[in-house]
């Protein structure tokens, strides 16, 4: 009986497999709560990646540790304020603050509030890891949405996060564009470097190669490398909305 098990197992482990390997495609995938994967895959630089959005409820709490060769991990807060406990560290976030965890390090959240608050997991890896370049381009943090420095432009404004080499990564890149109503946010373009746009609020006309998609509040569109896109804001009221590359 148990060789007979032998031949199930192996195929649910080569499933597994291939599913992990998958490429990411250029396309917009809404908001899923409740742990509920976004999307998940390979790409040109990590070899899993993915995306999971959590709905917590009320005086309820969760931990997150990867191990300490596992993947990164990168959260933005949905909807606040939450309680996030790390290292000896304890902060209110409210919504738009960004948590982002090195491996074999542990996060805690917390709601101390009745109703459910959400938030994004982003988890990252790649068959190449280096500890190091990770620890020595500094320590996990925390960066609050009100201690973020805005810049107002032409077209809205920005909120620059930071741009580090991490554990996975050579060069992650995170900033929050503010997009003014009936704009876009430049001529359809391409990059070397993948990218990820998350609708903290709004919505948007999402420029694809040849194909467009509406992103509303909540959503994220994966730009696969080189492929020409943008973003119209085409709401009455600015659009807020993360833009993250890596290499």
């Amino acid at each position: 009986m148990r060789f007979a098990l032998l031949p199930i197992l192996f195929c649910i482990c080569f499933l597994q497999f291939l599913q992990a390997q998958v490429p990411i495609r250029t396309d917009v995938y809404p908001w899923k709560g409740k742990g509920d994967l976004m999307f998940e895959g390979s790409g040109a630089v990590l070899s899993r990646q993915s995306l999971i959005g959590h709905t917590l409820n009320g005086a309820k709490s969760k931990k997150f540790n990867a191990g300490a060769n596992g993947h990164e991990l990168f959260f933005i807060i949905k909807d606040g304020p939450i309680q996030v406990s790390l290292g000896d560290k304890t902060y209110e976030l409210e919504k738009g603050s960004i948590v982002f965890v090195l491996p074999g390090e542990e996060v805690v959240f917390r709601n101390k509030r009745k109703d459910a608050v959400e938030f994004y997991e982003m988890q990252m890896q790649s068959a190449s890891p280096d500890l190091q370049r990770g620890q020595s381009a500094g320590p996990s943090f925390v960066i609050d949405w009100n201690d973020m420095v805005y810049k107002p432009h032409e077209r809205g404004g920005v909120r620059q996060l930071f741009d580090r080499k991490t554990v996975h990564t050579n060069r992650f890149d995170i900033h929050i564009t503010s997009l003014n109503p009936g704009l876009s946010s430049h001529p359809p373009h391409t990059h070397k470097n993948e990218e990820i746009i998350l609708m903290l609020d709004g919505e948007g006309e999402m420029v694809h190669g040849d194909k467009k998609r509406m992103l509303y509040t909540g959503g994220a569109a994966w730009v696969e490398t080189m492929i020409p896109h943008n973003i119209t804001n085409t709401g009455k009221r600015p659009a807020v909305y993360f833009a993250i590359q890596w290499n």
